[in-house]
């Protein structure tokens, strides 16, 4: 036997492995199961689940915690304090209120909070400026309650 047809048998055999050895590893991956959508009914929110019903910016708020000076724009040097001001419903003690603060699309701070009596019925997160003036930007704040995600509000310092 020639050089030429040894390569050539030798070439046909790897062809050969090549393919068997593929078609074994396609065939032994699993493949991917759509997992079945949950239905309507399943995702309904019960109705006393603690909710928060309106979530406002606020320059100001009055002695009960209520929202007193609504706003969507603030100025950076001016505005010494903003709340996000919550109307809840079905709150207890041991409901978590919590957010996550972004500045033009990046992380800045998150907090949790629990409310000390049940029923109450407003809630507000304070946002007090350090030194300086507050960061230029627009802010999207992301609220939740007991870790789901339930409003959110976007506000701009000026």
């Amino acid at each position: 036997m020639d050089k030429k047809s040894l390569y050539l048998i030798i070439g046909v055999i790897a062809v050969v492995v090549i393919g068997a050895v593929t078609f074994l590893f396609v065939r032994s991956k699993p493949t991917a199961v759509q997992s079945p959508q949950p239905s309507p009914v399943a995702t309904q929110i019960p109705a006393n689940a603690p909710t928060i019903t309106k979530a406002v910016m606020s320059k100001s708020i009055d002695a009960k915690g209520n929202a007193t000076g609504i706003a969507t724009t603030f100025n950076a040097k001016a505005d010494k304090i903003v709340y996000a001001v919550l109307s809840l419903k079905n709150i207890t003690k041991n409901t978590k209120l919590s957010y996550v603060r972004y500045l033009n699309g990046k992380y800045v701070d998150s907090k949790v909070a629990l409310p000390t009596k049940n029923n109450i019925t407003t809630f507000y997160f304070a946002f007090e400026k350090g030194i300086g003036d507050y960061p230029k930007g627009t802010y999207t704040l992301n609220v939740y309650v007991n870790g789901g995600h339930t409003q959110t509000l976007t506000y701009v310092f000026k």
